[in-house]
């Protein structure tokens, strides 16, 4: 069996340490089991809640239908400025495409 020890060092004059040193010592049972449950939890739940996020993303972009204005635009490539660009990157990057 392989076996990884951690030690962790809590500051109680810091009002995060202190919350989570008092929800630690309100457990009855195994204090190390919790932990790695909770671990768990934050992480699946990060990843659960990315993932509808981007489903949502996309389901309301594929159900839209995009018109131009004015259709002499429909030749021309729209400027974009670099922040905008930026952004266009950014949620390419989140949607995993």
């Amino acid at each position: 069996m392989s076996i990884k020890r951690m030690s962790l060092r809590f500051n109680l004059d810091n009002e995060s340490d202190r919350k989570a040193w008092e929800h630690l010592q309100s457990i009855p049972d195994s204090k190390n089991k919790a932990v790695i449950d909770a671990l768990n939890a934050s992480f699946e739940q990060a990843n659960t809640l990315a993932d509808l996020i981007r489903q949502t993303i996309r389901e309301c972009l594929s159900a839209g239908t995009f018109v131009p204005a004015d259709n002499s635009s429909l030749n021309e490539k729209p400027e974009v400025s670099e922040d905008e660009a930026a952004l266009l990157d950014a949620m390419d990057a989140f949607m995993g495409d």
